[in-house]
């Protein structure tokens, strides 16, 4: 049935090819709209390289000092190494924890060239090549005896390696980072700039550079490193979540010149970081699911109700058939899925030409799209180029998204000017016959 369905749908197709091409442009312009957004957020908190584990991943991103006496009064920033190792590595029932720098721009010395060129360079631990998932095309990631001795080695991309080195196998060559030199010990597979939480063109140990390990403050909480943690699976998140503000309670009950840790539900599962842009607030899934909520009702009926007057145009012309049928015996149901079926069809196609819309919008404006979603539309660093790979755009969720949009938008559309067309009687259907 639903074969017969598809060819009278066809035939419509050829019959009203105005209409179809109409209808088609303004399902696929809609769809894209929404697609884009879907496509962001997927590349925002989907398991893509190096952040495979992205679904099974803790993050704690910023440090809450609040003076207790006077709420006003409030520090804020990341973490120290030594509030990471008493809260953080200790944590049990992880496969892994690291403590991860944001990535700053050092000069790089390049052979005889006058003018240095720059890098983007984390600090960090061996626990991250554990967490993030980069795949080495030579060479190793530094070992932890290079690590506990503060040894001088680097870890670099392989588009770094081929500008400094003009060759991918860099294992062994030395690279001059700020006018001193790092030993190569692996080059990875270069990452995307939109893979923020692992991204870098080279990696350190944090050990090598004492001023980042110290502890500066009063307080030994704030520094410039955010957490990482590895779970066996997402639903030990809770388990885990639980040592930590458990440390923290104990954490308070010590004096510290009345301030008082707010770590305000850290650590978060990966994907709601991505809405955490307070350092001072509790995230509030209430607001994110009504903000987020209004902006897809907008983008889905706004083109739904357009389109459904198209549709009721359509069936106006089309009631002496609906009358016919009738009269010989179709019932209600069985036109009304019909027509459904028909819509369907228009709206796939609709969703192929809008997926493809949103995949060029995404792939030809991604430097501003990609950073638009971190709250700015900030220039990127010098150096660095914004990429998109394919498992960034082709796979299961985002087509089984598209789907779902096309079956919501053609049920929101079609809906209304179908059951309003089929409750005519067959003497008034019949007498639309021009």
């Amino acid at each position: 049935m639903i074969g017969k369905y598809l060819q009278q749908s066809f035939m419509m197709l050829k019959q009203q090819p105005l209409f179809s091409c109409f209808y088609i442009v303004a399902t696929g312009l809609a769809i894209s709209m929404v697609m884009v957004l879907a496509v962001l957020y997927y590349i925002k908190i989907g398991d893509i390289y190096p952040e495979t584990h992205r679904s099974r991943m803790l993050v704690a991103s910023s440090a809450h000092m609040q003076y207790t006496k006077d709420t006003d009064w409030n520090t804020t920033w990341k973490f120290s190494i030594p509030f990471v190792k008493d809260c953080f590595y200790s944590l049990e029932g992880v496969e892994a924890v690291t403590a991860v720098s944001d990535a700053d721009s050092w000069f790089v010395k390049v052979g005889n060239v006058k003018r240095p060129l720059s890098a983007l360079v984390k600090l960090t631990d061996t626990g991250f090549w554990k967490v993030f998932d980069f795949s080495f095309i030579y060479g190793q990631p530094f070992t932890d005896a290079d690590f506990q001795s503060g040894m001088r080695t680097a870890v670099i991309s392989e588009d770094m390696a081929r500008r400094v080195f003009g060759k991918g196998d860099a294992v062994g060559e030395y690279i001059k980072l700020n006018y001193t030199d790092y030993r190569v010990c692996g080059v990875v597979k270069s990452p995307s700039y939109a893979m923020k939480l692992s991204y870098a063109q080279v990696w350190l140990p944090y050990t090598c550079q004492p001023a980042y390990v110290r502890d500066n403050n009063q307080w030994g909480v704030i520094g410039p490193f955010q957490v990482a943690v590895l779970l066996p699976s997402a639903a030990d998140a809770d388990r885990v979540k639980l040592q930590v503000d458990e440390y923290v309670r104990k954490f308070n009950t010590l004096p510290h010149d009345d301030y008082h840790l707010v770590m305000h539900g850290q650590p978060y599962l990966y994907w709601k970081t991505l809405f955490y842009v307070n350092d001072m607030d509790d995230l509030d899934f209430f607001v994110i699911v009504r903000q987020m909520g209004l902006w897809l009702l907008m983008l889905l009926l706004v083109p739904a109700l357009n389109l459904s007057g198209m549709i009721s145009s359509r069936m106006e012309r089309r009631l002496p058939e609906m009358g016919i049928r009738k009269a010989f015996g179709a019932t209600g149901e069985r036109l009304f899925s019909q027509i459904v079926w028909e819509n369907l069809l228009l709206t796939c196609l609709g969703g192929i030409m809008g997926l493809i819309l949103s995949f060029s919008m995404v792939y030809f404006a991604k430097s501003w799209l990609l950073t638009m979603l971190d709250g700015g539309t900030q220039p990127l660093p010098d150096s660095v180029q914004m990429s998109i790979t394919t498992d960034m755009l082709f796979n299961p969720t985002l087509f089984a998204v598209t789907f779902v949009v096309c079956v919501v938008l053609n049920l929101l559309s079609a809906l209304i000017p179908t059951c309003v067309a089929l409750k005519k009687d067959i003497v008034y259907s019949l007498s639309r016959q021009k």
